[in-house]
């Protein structure tokens, strides 16, 4: 196998994906008029949390806003990295332009920013891409300069640092005392929670676009090199790879023994955007089902006894996890790139169009639910 440089990333037809795009080819004109990217969103209680341009919104589960931070448009302040949310009501929004911002989720009120506005927090070195990752009083804090920084979650405060090798495109993922953590640059890592040391880390030849996922003792993760990738997540050795038809972008869902993914067609992007959704065995490494789709930038979603994908043509498809009949299928207004979310029996998704930034289905059968769009002039 052939390593896959980042010259060679930004030349490949996948940078037609939006986030390509705003990574590796800087900022473009979105049809909203911000830099070009999808939303980002993420779950709480009663409500959904989307990043998009120059503001973070809450919105209730009937689709009413409920507050938006900040609330005029702040000159070089944009966001897209889906916040992280915390069980006792703190936003943690992560901002394209480096700074982390605390948020209370009743109200948005600022409980404070990453770095500190004195300066006497030192500053992030680069764009903020991948969701913060909560572990307990930590936020950790991935950017696209390299480094994994370990703040207070209480006062933004730097505890310390981790430097990986190439740009951090994803969010970590804790299990107990552990990080593990992937890079552009082809690395995944494992870091010591505690002291910010590393474990161990193992090259994957391929650049590293999505976060990784635990099936028991083992680490999976998607490669832009076509296969998904096992590791032992005690040793970092490399166990299997499976392999795929196109490039992973999403963290696999696990359940129950299986492993769920979807990939995208590198050759095929530029034409007729194809792909395929994958369930697997993990013990016998024996794919179940599989689907030829549209191609898939999104992480899948796992919903009782489903999985739901939703894919860059718009379609939003919730498959029977055993046999991979569809169950529903439903068509959003607008491509899909952002992970969806499950909340109060509802799927929400972030679209890119003019004439919603949310639109939300029923679970159960897929109905269209409600959309929203920010009212501008607030």
């Amino acid at each position: 196998m052939t390593s896959l440089p980042l010259p060679s990333l930004r030349r490949s037809r996948l940078a037609l994906l939006a986030l390509a795009a705003l990574a590796l080819a800087g900022c473009a004109t979105s049809n909203r008029g911000m830099a070009a990217s999808w939303p980002g969103l993420s779950a709480g209680q009663d409500r959904v949390f989307v990043a998009d341009g120059p503001a973070v919104f809450a919105v209730d589960l009937t689709g009413q806003e409920l507050w938006r931070y900040p609330q005029e448009p702040a000159r070089d302040l944009t966001f897209f990295a889906p916040p992280a949310v915390s069980d006792d009501g703190v936003v943690y929004a992560g901002a394209y332009t480096g700074q982390l911002f605390a948020l209370k989720a009743d109200d948005g009120s600022k409980v404070w920013e990453f770095p500190a506005a004195d300066g006497s927090d030192g500053t992030a070195d680069g764009r903020i891409i991948a969701s913060p990752t909560i572990a307990g009083d930590v936020l950790l804090v991935p950017t696209d300069g390299g480094t994994l920084f370990f703040l207070d979650r209480n006062t933004g405060k730097t505890l310390r640092t981790f430097t990986a090798s190439g740009q951090l495109w994803s969010s970590p993922l804790v299990e107990g005392d552990t990080i593990y953590l992937t890079s552009l640059a082809h690395t995944v890592y494992a870091v010591n929670l505690a002291t910010g040391e590393r474990i161990w880390s193992a090259d994957l030849v391929y650049a590293i676009a999505s976060s990784p996922a635990l099936d028991g003792r083992t680490l999976l993760t998607g490669i832009l090199g076509n296969s998904l990738v096992a590791l032992d997540a005690l040793s970092g050795t490399e166990a299997w790879r499976i392999p795929s038809q196109g490039w992973m972008w999403g963290r696999p869902a696990i359940a129950d023994g299986q492993a769920f993914f979807g990939d995208a067609i590198a050759a095929s992007l530029a034409k007729s955007q194809t792909g395929n959704v994958y369930a697997l065995d993990t013990a016998s490494r024996q794919i179940l089902w599989q689907k030829a789709t549209a191609s898939v930038a999104a992480s899948p979603l796992l919903v009782d006894d489903r999985v739901v994908f939703a894919f860059e043509d718009g379609h939003l498809s919730a498959y029977d996890r055993l046999n991979g009949g569809v169950v529903w299928d439903r068509t959003a207004s607008a491509p899909i790139y952002a992970d969806p979310v499950a909340a109060g029996g509802l799927v929400v998704v972030a679209v890119t169009t003019k004439g919603a930034l949310l639109e939300a289905f029923h679970a159960d059968t897929g109905e269209p639910a409600w959309n929203f769009l920010p009212a501008t002039g607030k």
